[in-house]
């Protein structure tokens, strides 16, 4: 921090003047700095070459603002605002206004914020003496300490909520979404074309109860190819989500492959990049997880990982309350 003491003031602005340096000179309270603040500060720094800023004293803001401000001490606000790259020295301001500071300096500009008229300002007169001027920085961005305090205060008002104890989870089933989820349709963009497979809400749900997450882990190689795209893609997985949350299933995440089968990634099923993944995110082993597919790409990923598959057929009304019975098994034997 280059923090200016008051009485060296006018031998500072004479080295500036030396060096040939346009000095600009502005002031405030600083109290609780805000992004007006930083704002101001950016602005003014780009009118002169070297940007003096007068922080009012403790003392003067219990004057003219409130006896309860400020927030913040003024040996603080000093070192906070003399920190700001934007900013070349600090002095302290312990009038009510700053023309005693203003006539040792002499600053080629004293500036203010806000939609004062420059030619108003009461100590824009003095700067006549030494060819000086006053510019008036209009406000851009809209905060105040006022409105933080003021917004403290009525967050303060509020009781946290009561925070609910993490579900305890057991394991992870990561399924497939078309042909396993939702019915299938090449290429799905269309929202309005999702339709559930018939038993998997209910299936999911009673997963869920055993204490199991479930995430997607999808193949779209129709995003690569272009035939629709990543907000088509997304757009779809909120109809899907939308008609299991109806029913009370709770999908984690989703994951997927945007690849087509040309580009031989390692993230397309039968790829384990995907599983990997999920596994590494919700922190459980192979002998934790379920896959559970209409394809062999699902079980073959799942295979080479010792992830234990299970496969669906979407026109067999029963298959997913099998495979829900099977996990469920597996499960109690754990």
């Amino acid at each position: 921090m280059n923090y200016i003491e008051p009485g060296e003031l006018a031998a500072w602005g004479d080295k500036q003047r030396t060096a040939g340096l346009r000095i600009g000179f502005t002031c405030g309270a600083f109290d609780l700095l805000h992004a007006g603040h930083i704002d101001y500060l950016e602005q003014a720094r780009g009118l002169c070459d070297s940007l003096i800023v007068a922080v009012n004293s403790d003392a003067s803001i219990q004057q003219y603002k409130s006896p309860l401000r400020p927030i913040t001490p003024q040996e603080q606000r000093l070192r906070i605002v003399g920190a700001l790259r934007s900013v070349d020295a600090v002095t302290l301001l312990d009038h009510p206004r700053p023309l005693p500071l203003i006539e040792q300096i002499k600053p080629d500009l004293y500036i203010k914020g806000g939609d004062y008229d420059a030619s108003k300002l009461r100590s824009a007169k003095a700067l006549k003496a030494w060819g000086g001027q006053a510019v008036v920085i209009k406000v851009r961005i809209d905060s105040s300490t006022t409105k933080t305090i003021e917004r403290a205060a009525l967050l303060a008002l509020h009781a946290e909520p009561e925070k609910l104890p993490a579900r305890a989870t057991r394991g992870i089933v990561l399924l497939d979404r078309d042909g396993t989820i939702v019915k299938s349709v090449p290429f799905l963009h269309e929202p309005a074309r999702v339709e559930l497979v018939y038993g998997v809400a209910d299936a999911l749900v009673r997963l869920q109860a055993q204490g199991l997450r479930l995430a997607i882990v999808t193949n779209q190689q129709g995003i690569g190819l272009g035939y629709f795209t990543t907000d088509e893609f997304i757009a779809v997985n909120q109809a899907m989500l939308k008609l299991l949350a109806a029913r009370g299933v709770k999908i984690s995440k989703i994951y997927y492959c945007p690849h087509s089968l040309s580009e031989e990634c390692a993230c397309r099923k039968p790829g384990t990049r995907l599983l990997e993944r999920a596994l590494a995110d919700f922190g459980f082993a192979p002998g934790r997880a379920f896959v559970v597919g209409d394809a062999g790409a699902d079980s073959g990923a799942a295979a080479a990982l010792g992830i234990a598959s299970l496969q669906i057929d979407e026109h067999d009304s029963s298959s997913w309350g099998a495979a829900a019975s099977a996990i469920e098994a597996a499960v109690a034997q754990w």
